[in-house]
Formats: C-alpha cells, sequence, structure tokens
C-alpha cells in the first residue's frame, strides 16, 4: 500500500513502465478514428491543397508547402502534413498516427514538466511525497474527452504540435534554470528557444509563451518576490515587448485591421463575440470537469449575447472570470500552483476568446489551457486526502472515466456521416452541419438525401452560399443541369470572389454548352487566384474544344506545374502529347495519371490507345 512519504515516488524504471502503458492507453482509445476520412476544415488545407503535394522531398518543395499553404503563419504544421503526403499521399491512417503521436508527446513533455515543476523551490516541499501527481495529471489530460478534436480532427495538429513545442520549450526553461552551469544547461537554454520558433511558426496560439515564461519564473523559482520584479525590471519589460512583437507580426502590424477584417463574413459583430466568450469560457470550464459525450459537439449552436443582460447569464459570466482571476491573485502565496493553472488557463485562451473575429466556440482551444488547470485539480485532491492511495485510486478512476468517453466519443468520430448527424441533432438550427451532412453523403453518393440535407441548411439560412454550391452540384450530378446551375450562380452571387465556386459554375456552362461564358468565370477565377491548378485545366479543356491546341497546351501544364499529381491535366496534357505523336511522353502521363487514380477509366482508355499506336509505330499488329 502506497505511504505518504518519499517511496510512494517511482524510479525510471517503473517511470518507463508507466509512460508505455498511458502510450498503449491512448493508442486504443483513438484507434477506431485511425481510417476516418478528412472532414471540415480538412479539405481545404490538406485534400484540396495543391502546396502540400511535393514530388520530392528538398528543402525548396517544403518551403513551398510551408508558406504557399492556406494557412501560411503556420509553415511548420504545413510542413508535416506535406510530409505525410509525401510518405502516404491522401491515406488517412499516416495523417491520424502523426496526430496521436504528437497528442502522446505532448502529454509526456507534459508529464516531465509536472515533475520538474512539482520540484521547484515554491513547490518542493508541499508536494515532494506526492510522487504519482505527474503521471495521473498527464494520464488524465491525455484521456480527456476535450483533447479529441485536436487529436481526432487532422487539421488542428496545429493546435496540438503547437501545444507540444510551448510545453517543450517551458519544459527546457525549468530544466535549464535547474540544471547546474555546465554546456548542457544553455543546451536546455537553446532547445528552450528552438522550441519555441517551432511553436510560433505551428499556431499563433504560441505568442503567450514568453509571457507563462516570466510568470513561470516569478512564481516557482522567485516566490512572487517584487523585488525580483523590480530589480529585473527592464528585462521584463523586453520580454512584454517581444510578445507584443509576436503579436503584431501575426497581425500584419495592423492589429485593428487585421482583427476587423476576421468580421466580413461572421454574423456577429466584435462586442457580441466579446460578450458572449464569457459564456464560452464558462462552457468551456464546464466541459473539463463534465466531458460526457452527449455534451461534446464538433459544430456547437451558441446563441449570442447582445447586452450584459441579454442574457443574463452574460454578466453572470463576466462576474464568475473576475472572481475566478481575483481569487488567482489572492491565493498566489498559499497555493501558488493553483493560481498558476488559474491564469494559465485564462491566458492561453485569451487569444482565441477575445476580439478576433473567429468561430465562437471549438472544443480545441482547450488543448494547451487545460494542462496546468488539470494538474492544479490533481496535486489538490493528493493534498486533500489524507492518505495517497485513495488519492490515487480516485483520480484513476476519473482517468478510467475519461478512457471510457473518449472512446465512445471517437466511435462517432470513426465516421464522418455519424459525426455530422451528431452535429446535425445537437445544433438543429444551425445551416453548417445540415450542409455538412450533406457534403457527407454525396461523397457516399447518397445524392437524394444530400440534397435533402442542403434544401434544409438553405431552409434555416437562405444565403448559405456553400449549400448553394454544394446543392448545385449534387442537383448536376443527378441529372438536373438547369437546377444546379441556378444555384451555382446563387453561390457566385453571395460571393463572387470564391474560387471554387466560379470554377465549379464555368464547368456546368461547359457541359451545358456555353463554354464562352464558362471561359469568363475561369478567367475571373484566375484573377482572384492565378495558382490554381483546376482552373488552369479546365481553361485548357475549353481552348481544346475551341481547337486552340497550343493555349491548351500552356494551361495543362501550367496545371502540372502548379500539381504534379493533377490526374485531369494528366490525361488531358497526354492526349494533346499523343495526338501530336509524342508516344512515349503521352504514354507516362496516363501511366501516373492511373496510378495516382487507378479508377480514372478515361487515362486506362487512353494508355489502352497509346500502347496500341506505340505497337502500331514499331511495325506490330493491333490486337
Amino acid at each position: 500500500m502506497l505511504k505518504d512519504d518519499p517511496a510512494t515516488k517511482y524510479g525510471p524504471k517503473r517511470e518507463t513502465l508507466l509512460l508505455s502503458l498511458l502510450a498503449i492507453v491512448v493508442i486504443l482509445i483513438y484507434a477506431d478514428t485511425l481510417t476516418a476520412p478528412f472532414i471540415f476544415d480538412d479539405l481545404n488545407n490538406i485534400h484540396h491543397n495543391p502546396h502540400i503535394r511535393i514530388p520530392a522531398l528538398s528543402l525548396e518543395n517544403l518551403l513551398w508547402a510551408g508558406y504557399h499553404s492556406p494557412e501560411s503563419r503556420r509553415p511548420v504544421a504545413n510542413i508535416s502534413f506535406a510530409l505525410n503526403y509525401y510518405v502516404g499521399g491522401y491515406n488517412p491512417v499516416g495523417y491520424h498516427v502523426v496526430n496521436i503521436v504528437i497528442h502522446l508527446a505532448c502529454g509526456i513533455f507534459l508529464f516531465f514538466l509536472a515533475k520538474a515543476t512539482l520540484q521547484t523551490p515554491a513547490l518542493q516541499s508541499r508536494y515532494e511525497k506526492f510522487g504519482w501527481i505527474p503521471f495521473l495529471a498527464a494520464f488524465i489530460w491525455l484521456t480527456h474527452p476535450l483533447q479529441i478534436q485536436s487529436v481526432s480532427y487532422v487539421v488542428q495538429r496545429m493546435n496540438s504540435m503547437a501545444a507540444m513545442f510551448y510545453v517543450l520549450s517551458m519544459l527546457c526553461y525549468v530544466k535549464f534554470r535547474m540544471s547546474a552551469r555546465s554546456p548542457s544547461k544553455w543546451l536546455l537554454l537553446a532547445g528552450c528557444v528552438m522550441s519555441a520558433l517551432l511553436a510560433f511558426g505551428t499556431k499563433e496560439i504560441s505568442a503567450t509563451l514568453p509571457l507563462f515564461i516570466i510568470l513561470y519564473e516569478w512564481y516557482f523559482f522567485q516566490q512572487l518576490d517584487r523585488r525580483w520584479a523590480r530589480r529585473h525590471f527592464l528585462f521584463l519589460a523586453g520580454l512584454g515587448l517581444l510578445f507584443l512583437m509576436i503579436a503584431l507580426v501575426y497581425l500584419d502590424f495592423e492589429p485593428v485591421a487585421k482583427i476587423l477584417r476576421g468580421y466580413g463574413r461572421r454574423d456577429f459583430t466584435p462586442l457580441q463575440r466579446l460578450l458572449t466568450q464569457s459564456r464560452v469560457v464558462m462552457f468551456y470550464i464546464s466541459l473539463m470537469l463534465w466531458p460526457n459525450p452527449s455534451r461534446l459537439n464538433l459544430d456547437h449552436d451558441f446563441a449570442l449575447s447582445y447586452s450584459l443582460l441579454n442574457p443574463v447569464t452574460t454578466l453572470v459570466s463576466i462576474a464568475v472570470i473576475i472572481a475566478l482571476i481575483a481569487c488567482a491573485v489572492l491565493i498566489a502565496r498559499k497555493e501558488p500552483l493553483l493560481s498558476f493553472g488559474i491564469i494559465w488557463f485564462f491566458g492561453n485562451l485569451a487569444i482565441e476568446s477575445s476580439l478576433i473575429g473567429l468561430e465562437m466556440v471549438f472544443e480545441h482551444r482547450n488543448y494547451l489551457p487545460s494542462m496546468f488547470v488539470i494538474l492544479a485539480l490533481v496535486a489538490l485532491a493528493f493534498r486533500y486526502f489524507k492518505h495517497a492511495f485513495p488519492a490515487v485510486v480516485a483520480l484513476s478512476l476519473v482517468g478510467a472515466l475519461c478512457c471510457m468517453w473518449t472512446y465512445q466519443r471517437n466511435r462517432v468520430w470513426a465516421d464522418e456521416i455519424a459525426l455530422y448527424r451528431d452535429a446535425a441533432a445537437k445544433s438543429p438550427r444551425k445551416a453548417r452541419p445540415q450542409n455538412n451532412l450533406g457534403a457527407a453523403l454525396s461523397r457516399r453518393g447518397r445524392l437524394a438525401e444530400a440534397i435533402d440535407r442542403y434544401q434544409a441548411a438553405l431552409k434555416i439560412k437562405p444565403d448559405y452560399a456553400d449549400a448553394h454550391y454544394n446543392l448545385g452540384y449534387a442537383l448536376s450530378k443527378s441529372g438536373q443541369l438547369d437546377a444546379g446551375l441556378a444555384h451555382f450562380r446563387q453561390a457566385v452571387r453571395i460571393e463572387p470572389k470564391h474560387v471554387k465556386y466560379r470554377n465549379n459554375l464555368g464547368v456546368a456552362l461547359v457541359l451545358k454548352g456555353n463554354p464562352t461564358e464558362a471561359l469568363e468565370h475561369f478567367k475571373a477565377a484566375l484573377k482572384i487566384d492565378p495558382f490554381d491548378a483546376d482552373v488552369h485545366a479546365n481553361i485548357g479543356l475549353v481552348f481544346k474544344q475551341q481547337g486552340e491546341l497550343d493555349a491548351a497546351m500552356q494551361h495543362f501544364s501550367r496545371a502540372l506545374a502548379l500539381d504534379p499529381r493533377h490526374t485531369g491535366a494528366l490525361n488531358s496534357r497526354g492526349v494533346l502529347l499523343m495526338d501530336h505523336g509524342q508516344l512515349e511522353l503521352a504514354r507516362k502521363h496516363f501511366a501516373l495519371a492511373l496510378e495516382i487514380s487507378p479508377d480514372y477509366e478515361e487515362a486506362r482508355l487512353n494508355l489502352a490507345e497509346v500502347d496500341k499506336r506505340i505497337r502500331q509505330a514499331e511495325g506490330g499488329q493491333p490486337e
């Protein structure tokens, strides 16, 4: 039986065993999501992002993927997607495996950061006899259902990877402060800086890192000594300035314009967002304390706050947040870990839960903020139990409950239709879940059901451009081209600068026999984005249809320069090469198109035709 003395600590071998056990548990509760398809923002940032489709492993290609992808301020995450693509194409298993490994690494770094934190001067005497705290904190955090979005949702690797580098940077700093003067001490400081730079290049949430390193130093090494803060005022001011510079870089040195620009496509004002976020933050706290799968949702429908009293819970939420922050200040000397945990939570939510015009609610935003809260709560549980054994048992049961709920929730995440049905059921008055469910059904070929969902989305929000676009696509594919064209036109009318809408309106017009108007929309799309390979490929098809073969070849070549694995451009360019007698080169185009897309029937027929012509040219007889 465990006792309240240093013997409750475990040695390196048991530590390795426990961390290995954690890894097995995490793999088991996330195993169902390994084959889950790309969803939601995965499509724009990964599946439809030609910049990550690197043909060869080179620094130039990786930098191109990093800085030309849609989220160009997150090059580290974009490069990781490019590496995934290079290894396994669009097989989702590889992306999910990397996400799970990042999550595990984050939890292990949290374990060692918690262990080091409890050995700092401010906490050592208070917690030295409770050696199980770091493990149980890491166990609960890793298996907590609130982390699912950061792991199972592929694109949120941006979030989990930024948190991983953030925690690693802090861990290196703490180890640097604790180590004796030696070469390894300065290697740790270099590791702190390097990890910080990687975090900054992964997601904007890492901008708070310099501030929290200062705060950590003051809390746990200087034990809230105000004289130290006064003596190092210039240094601290310099780090504060560093934080401001990082923030300004993220905001293009136009903070007001950048923040307000985000509201162009929102249904709320900056004031409404700021007021509503007080209730959102309280909702996050409730999810942290009670993360039952019935309360989790990919796409929450959260009512807006229009004033302090509309609804009245806005004022109540603001009062509770102020009270919690005031409590953190008042108990800082008596309960430094709990105080730091509260400030850590609100400080790391501040970027995404303030005035910046982001989506209103997303569960993944709690990934980093929840770390020190869970550590502080686990530590308090040990402090207020009379013996360590019941604390270990109680917290292990909490972790087991988290495992069960995470496993249950991940079974929903494993299938995109189930996930979107869940979101549509939990947010019945929100158009986007209906639209996304329709898109998932459409991808499975269930067009009639998809059309019903798109129409349901448009009943909720008649000016929803994406629902019009998707409905147009589904109607066109089901043979109702005129009705489809009408919805494509509606989508373009609502969002005239959307490349995908214009491109597919052009495709529909070509099918309708109106290539001249189609070309106008394709050219308008290129003015918006000259680097869209699909648009170049479609312009090439129009020129080929009109007999302008040189212009067609130029656009097919441009499409392949932008996306070397564009199967349509490969096939179309191959046809032109075959007609010009360049049979071997044409064959390579068709073969590569089939290698990328084995079900591409037109490329298969063209490959057979070019093989036939090659045999004839060599003097053989056609079959």
